[in-house]
Formats: structure tokens, sequence, C-alpha cells
């Protein structure tokens, strides 16, 4: 078996909840569908508040913290909060540009 990368041991696959794993696939389905259209729409004059309206009224700030939290959740039980924490570390997260 083998593992993930940095932490020796840890299987490269697990078991999840089906029906967790079934709605975050609904959910990314979603964002993905609809940034496409919403990018699209802009692209073509929109006005871009509809992103933002879009981000608001479908309340994707908390559903992609629950995403998040289900993901990092089961990765936790395989690979220890060390490991996570590093994980997390890795990202560029939006920065305010001078």
């Amino acid at each position: 078996m083998t593992g993930v990368p940095g932490v020796p041991g840890v299987p490269q696959s697990v078991a999840v909840d089906l029906e967790k794993f079934t709605d975050l696939f609904r959910d990314l389905e979603e964002y993905v569908v609809s940034m496409d259209r919403v990018l699209s729409r802009i692209g073509s004059g929109a006005d871009p508040r509809i992103l933002l309206e879009y981000v608001v009224e479908y309340n994707l700030p908390a559903r992609l913290a629950r995403a998040r939290e289900f993901v990092g959740d089961s990765l936790e039980e395989v690979i220890g909060p060390d490991a996570l924490e590093g994980i997390a570390e890795q990202v560029d997260a939006y920065r305010e540009r001078d």
C-alpha cells in the first residue's frame, strides 16, 4: 500500500460516508456549473455583481465551509491533525493587493 506524500504508512484510499460524499459532489457540481454560467454572463457584458449575488443568495461561504469540514475531518482521521494542518498551510489564499 502506498502512502500519502509526507505521511509514511498512511493508506491512499479510505472509506467515506457515501451519502455525505454524494452531497459533496452534488454541491461541487452546482458550484462549477453555476460559476461557469455566471462568469460567461459577465464575459458577455453582464454586471459583475451577479457573482456576488450568486455567492450570497446560495449561501456559498457556509456551504463551502461545511464541505471543507467534511473533507478535513475525513482526512484528519487518516493522516492526523499535524499533517492536515501542514496541507492547510500550503494553500494560496486570496490576499488583498496593495
